[in-house]
C-alpha cells in the first residue's frame, strides 16, 4: 500500500508544471454541489468478511485558486455481510452487514477537467462493528459537462482505518453536478 501511496505522489508532483496549461474546471471562487452513486470493491481481509457494497453520496466543493478545491462530502454505504466456513472446519461466521456514514474534507488538484484527489475524514460504522474509524483516500476523476451541468466521475482507494484489520476497498463514484 505504502508503495502505491509513494508512486501516487511522485505523479501528482511531476504533472503539476502542467497544470499551467489546462483551464480549470470551475470558475475561480464557485461553489458546486453534485449528488452521486458510489459503488465500493472490498479488498483482501474484507472481502472475506463482506459482499460489494453501494450507497449514495453529496459533496460539497468551493474552488479557491487556479487548480485547486476544497470538498466536503458525506452518504452512507451498506455492505452485506458474508457466511464464511472456517479452513479446514464445518464452523461457519456469518459475518453482519455493515452501514458506514463517513464525513470527509479534501482538495481537489485540476488539470483542465482531470483531477486529483485527497480525503481524510472520520466514519461511523454501525450493525458489524459500532465503532468511529479514520478513514483516507486518494483517487483521480474526470468532469464530462453536460449543458450546464457536469457528471463527476472518480475513481479511489479508501482505508477505514483501526479496524481490527483495516478495510480497504476500490471505489467507483458518478455524480450530477450542479454550479453556482
Amino acid at each position: 500500500m505504502t508503495k502505491r501511496v509513494c508512486s501516487f505522489l511522485i505523479i501528482c508532483i511531476s504533472l503539476m508544471p502542467l497544470g499551467d496549461l489546462f483551464a480549470q474546471a470551475n470558475e475561480k471562487e464557485s461553489f458546486s454541489v453534485n449528488f452521486g452513486a458510489e459503488l465500493f470493491g472490498p479488498e483482501r481481509n474484507f472481502r472475506t468478511t463482506h459482499r460489494t457494497g453501494f450507497g449514495p453520496s453529496i459533496k460539497a466543493e468551493y474552488t479557491f485558486g487556479k487548480h485547486l478545491s476544497a470538498t466536503f462530502n458525506t452518504g452512507f454505504s451498506y455492505f452485506e455481510g458474508k457466511s464464511v466456513f472456517e479452513t479446514g472446519t464445518l464452523l461457519r461466521t456469518d459475518y453482519k452487514p455493515l452501514l458506514a456514514i463517513p464525513a470527509k474534507a479534501g482538495v481537489r488538484y485540476y488539470l483542465g477537467n482531470f483531477y486529483f484527489l485527497g480525503e481524510a475524514g472520520l466514519v461511523v460504522l454501525s450493525r458489524h462493528l459500532n465503532s468511529t474509524n479514520a478513514v483516507f483516500s486518494v483517487g483521480v476523476g474526470d468532469k464530462i459537462k453536460i449543458g450546464h451541468k457536469k457528471l463527476d466521475i472518480s475513481a479511489r482507494q479508501e482505508i477505514w482505518l483501526n479496524t481490527p484489520r483495516n478495510f480497504n476497498m476500490a471505489v467507483l463514484r458518478v455524480a450530477y453536478e450542479i454550479v453556482w
